[in-house]
């Protein structure tokens, strides 16, 4: 069967270089020979509820609140939860996710409730490098993060990784995203897959299991260029 793969919103949840998260992905399903295909689904166009994984990328306020109304309409994405999809979802799209998020004005925007999480405004705005050790068996995660909400978890959940530089999801907190059975959220930009290929694999193992390994030593070259820069 052929994989696939829902890019969601780009002109909306785009700002960041989040495109590059599909773009990897699709490199490294082909080098390992995996069908695939990328739907790329805009704004006024139908959502899809059975694609096997839905990538949400990086937005600001006005879009945030324009993408949380176009998912919500008919609840595609929670029928494609309920179907068993998977979820990779940064900064605007990790917030889209849970239950609330900030805009302004002092306004509460609905989510899309597929986490148990909830987004408040914070100060200082949360913008630079981010490190974290994660809490699966891959190499340590680097990003740029850059928002001003922070967001708390509503019940035990496992974070995608324990930050050592940076915010990530604030409150004090020293974590970054989240990981449920089907969700991985983040606030790391980079894009994140670009920047962390092990995560892009493992995610993928969720679906695949055991993956052939991919001989690209660039990417580990300018992944430990990046902790050594920050460090």
């Amino acid at each position: 069967m052929t994989f696939s793969i829902a890019h969601l919103l780009p002109e909306l949840l785009g700002t960041y270089g989040d495109q590059g998260n599909v773009e990897i992905l699709s490199w490294r399903l082909k080098q390992r020979s995996i069908s695939h295909e990328i739907i790329v689904v805009k704004a006024g166009e139908k959502v899809p509820t059975h694609a096997d994984l839905y990538l949400l990328g990086g937005g600001e306020d006005d879009a945030q609140i324009a993408a949380s109304e176009i998912l919500n309409h008919g609840g595609a994405l929670r029928k494609a939860h309920n179907n068993g999809a998977h979820f990779f979802a940064v900064c605007a799209g990790f917030q889209l996710l849970g239950s609330t998020f900030p805009a302004s004005g002092n306004r509460t925007i609905d989510g899309l409730g597929i986490l148990a999480v909830e987004t408040v405004s914070a100060t200082p705005r949360s913008v630079g490098e981010i490190i974290s050790i994660p809490t699966m068996n891959i190499p340590m995660l680097t990003g740029f993060e850059n928002h001003a909400g922070q967001t708390r978890y509503l019940e035990e959940l496992q974070p995608l990784g324990n930050v050592t530089t940076g915010i990530g999801n604030g409150l004090d907190t020293k974590v970054d995203g989240v990981v449920t059975d089907q969700v991985v959220g983040t606030y790391m930009h980079g894009p994140a897959f670009a920047r962390n290929p092990e995560l892009a694999d493992w995610i993928l193992t969720r679906k695949f299991g055991v993956l052939d390994p991919i001989e690209a030593p660039i990417f580990s070259a300018l992944h430990d260029e990046r902790i050594k820069s920050v460090k």
